[in-house]
């Protein structure tokens, strides 16, 4: 099952390159939370919370904000496993652009 968002079409020449940006601070944010590392899952979730929703993912902004908060909490557990819900939504994710898929 695929999360299929529609974004104005007006993004479709950067959204590639943000979403390959996102996959990444995905993966740093997976590696700090296991390794409890705090500092670096906070700054990885407020990234993410920030820019999610100006791409219009606002999934991507819920879940990085929510590990970030984690993160703040000293919670390192739960930034882990957010940190892993927004994994299988990055996989998962099919990106509209208007009419057409945008290339990821």
């Amino acid at each position: 099952m695929s999360d299929a968002v529609r974004v104005d079409p007006s993004l479709a020449a950067i959204l590639p390159r943000y979403l390959e940006i996102c996959r990444a601070d995905c993966v740093a944010l997976l590696a700090a939370a296991r390794d409890r590392d705090l500092e670096s899952a906070r700054l990885l979730g407020h990234r993410l919370k920030g820019s999610g929703g100006s791409y219009g993912l606002p999934e991507i902004s819920r879940l990085g904000g929510e590990a970030e908060a984690a993160a703040l909490a000293g919670r390192p557990d739960l930034a882990l496993a957010l940190a892993r819900e927004l994994a299988r939504y990055m996989e998962e994710l099919d990106v509209i652009c208007g009419e057409e898929p945008c290339k990821s």
